[in-house]
């Protein structure tokens, strides 16, 4: 858009003020000029529009190739590929056998994304740190961050099917130097990796290069490198790309023999890994950083970066790949194997989670590197290595050699057998190939299954040798049993026992006990402890009663004595005809006559054994409590002052 400079000035429906495409009137007066979606305005005439070329500037959405046209763009696909359908421009394989590969810690597996099932590809390593593959001949390497080496293995299916499981061949690469990343190159048949040297006070990087058997080593980059990350190849464009995530990160790419060597991203990344190239999108470079969570995407000269995704929901990435129109990647916090669309769109997919300690991830398939471009080194006359460039190739040697020419096509460096191939492991349904003290390799079966390749499928039954495994079962439940039981008995005793009954057990709780023996006498039964010894003193009970309820505080209880005499004071007609069940000894003193005019001698207690009470029918006396009427005699009886006595006496 741009603002025309008279202000008078205005669009006219027949001339729309001079502009291409569209005219549009300011409020304060003069117009200006905007274009259609496709096109901006030119800056040498900001009255004219002009085309945006979408495929240049990565404003397409072709998951291959792209095609400008006036306006807009349109999408297609190589060889291989066809499109899904006519809008969305996404290409899709023929061959829909895609299979992930990814390294989780000791092992290496696969994924099949059609049929949903894992393999296992490389089991009982150590740490696995990287991985790539070489298309052409079906091999898988790795990098052994612990070991410090490299090896390699044949791929599952590999040799037409006949190869069942990875078995590991060492190329020997040992050193000081851990290796961090490796990439293989299908073409020449060369492998790079990436390595750190940490025996020092600052940590040294290198990306060094070799025969895919690990044959004549030669450092190509090794300054102004501290934690390289990761590596990828480009061998079309004869290109390297590596990243450093030392104290100035970075991201370079240089020829693959090691020169021309420049940074293309150095801002706003803090820890950069992941790298990924999109050979079918215009060699696409996809990375990620770690530290910042996100993914990024730009053209392989570091112009036209894209923010793809970001933020905490990535969980930190660590590797990436690129295939078709999604990317692939593995967290660090969740250990996750996402999947999304590879422009950002849609939602991420949960491929595979819990995994321990994920490295890296590669998409395998037939088509996913260019296996038909021209091997510009198979007919070169180096002696020992042969690197692509850009347009050619170039010779190299191995260090510590010299070379008899400047194109170091021969080098003073001795010729070194090639290695021979990964052996092939034939064991079936999960078995492992294991070599003996005589070289062989003979399969380690899993439990169900026999015979020389793991073949047979048996169902073990229970044998003398097995006991050890049942015992092993049957013992700890046997103990937890008995434990239980004799729980149990203890909460029984304790709880559910009366007390008072047995002096060793139940006499652990302080208990106290009332009883009533024959006459009106009430006692209390002391407490009874846990001893050893017999209880002295301790007089049997008739009747107990569990006093456990009672406080300390609360002492308070019903007398049957009193409920009685309540009773029998009021007669049946409630007239208080009722005859009293003992005497007072304030009507004694009254000379109070029994039937046969003689008196009843006053008991020792005030409260009467049964001998003394006198059964009455007739007449019936008026009983006249005394606490009710206090005599002025003193009996000697009231030995708790409960009756006061008469002020005269004073």
């Amino acid at each position: 858009k741009c603002a025309h400079a008279d202000q008078s000035s205005t669009c006219m429906e027949t001339t729309k003020g001079g502009c291409e495409q569209h005219c549009m009137n300011l409020t304060e007066g003069g117009y200006i000029c905007a274009c259609y979606s496709g096109f901006i305005i030119s800056p040498e005439n900001k009255k004219k529009c002009i085309d945006v070329n979408e495929c240049a500037t990565g404003t397409h959405r072709c998951s291959q190739l792209c095609t400008n046209m006036k306006g807009t763009y349109s999408c297609d696909c190589v060889d291989g590929f066809k499109l899904s359908d006519a809008l969305s421009g996404v290409c899709k394989a023929d061959d829909q056998g895609i299979m992930l590969l990814y390294a989780n810690g000791p092992e290496i597996r696969s994924y099949n994304i059609l049929e949903r099932r894992q393999l296992d590809v490389i089991q009982d390593e150590r740490r696995i740190e990287a991985i790539d593959y070489d298309p052409t001949r079906e091999m898988v390497f790795w990098a052994d961050s612990y070991e410090k080496t490299i090896k390699r293995s044949y791929m599952v299916n590999a040799q037409e099917g006949e190869v069942k499981i990875g078995f590991a061949q060492d190329l020997n690469m040992k050193g000081n130097s851990k290796p961090t990343s490796l990439a293989v190159d299908w073409l020449s048949h060369n492998l790079y990796w990436t390595e750190t040297d940490r025996s020092g006070s600052k940590p040294r990087g290198r990306v060094m290069v070799a025969k895919t058997d690990g044959r004549y080593r030669r450092s190509l980059i090794h300054s102004n490198l501290e934690s390289p990350t990761s590596v990828v190849l480009d061998p079309q464009l004869g290109r390297m790309f590596w990243a450093d995530a030392g104290t100035v990160p970075k991201i370079e790419t240089s020829w693959m023999d090691g020169t021309k060597r420049r940074t293309i991203v150095s801002e706003n990344v803090r820890h950069p890994a992941g790298l990924a190239v999109d050979y079918t999108m215009d060699h696409t470079l996809y990375w990620v950083d770690t530290k910042l969570n996100k993914i990024v995407m730009m053209k392989y000269d570091g112009s036209n970066q894209h923010e793809i995704l970001a933020g905490e929901s990535l969980h930190h990435p660590i590797s990436l790949d690129v295939f078709e129109n999604h990317m692939y990647w593995l967290t660090r916090d969740t250990g996750e194997l996402i999947k999304q669309d590879k422009f950002g769109r849609g939602v991420p997919v949960i491929i595979a989670k819990d995994l321990v300690n994920p490295s890296g991830v590669k998409v395998y398939h037939p088509l996913r590197y260019n296996t038909t471009l021209t091997n510009l080194c198979h007919n070169s006359k180096c002696s020992h290595l042969c690197l692509l460039v850009p347009g050619g190739h170039r010779c190299l040697c191995p260090d510590n050699a010299n070379s008899h020419s400047t194109s170091e096509v021969i080098c003073d460096a001795a010729a070194e057998r090639p290695r021979p191939s990964p052996r092939v492991c034939l064991c079936r349904n999960g078995g492992l190939c294991k070599e003996t003290d005589t070289g062989d390799l003979i399969c380690e079966c899993p439990e169900d299954f026999l015979g020389r390749l793991c073949e047979d499928y048996v169902r073990k039954a229970s044998s003398p040798g097995g006991g050890a495994n049942t015992a092993a079962i049957v013992v700890p439940i046997v103990v937890v049993l008995l434990v239980l039981l004799m729980v149990g008995a203890v909460y029984f005793v304790f709880w559910k026992r009366p007390f008072g009954k047995s002096p060793g057990i139940a006499g652990l709780t302080n208990s106290q006990s009332v009883s009533f023996r024959q006459g009106t006498n009430v006692e209390f039964g002391t407490p009874t402890f846990a001893s050893n010894g017999p209880q002295i003193g301790a007089e049997p009970m008739d009747v107990d009663y569990n006093l456990g309820d009672i406080s300390s505080k609360n002492r308070d209880f019903s007398n049957p004595m009193y409920d009685a005499v309540g009773t029998l004071e009021v007669g049946p007609t409630g007239g208080g005809e009722g005859g009293g069940i003992y005497e007072v000894p304030a009507d004694i003193t009254k000379s109070k006559l029994g039937r046969e005019g003689e008196v009843i001698p006053e008991p020792a207690s005030a409260v009467l054994a049964p001998s003394s009470i006198i059964q009455r029918s007739s007449p019936q006396i008026q009983i006249k409590h005394r606490e009710l009427d206090p005599t002025t005699t003193d009996t000697g009886k009231d030995t708790q002052k409960l009756v006061e006595e008469d002020k005269s006496e004073c």
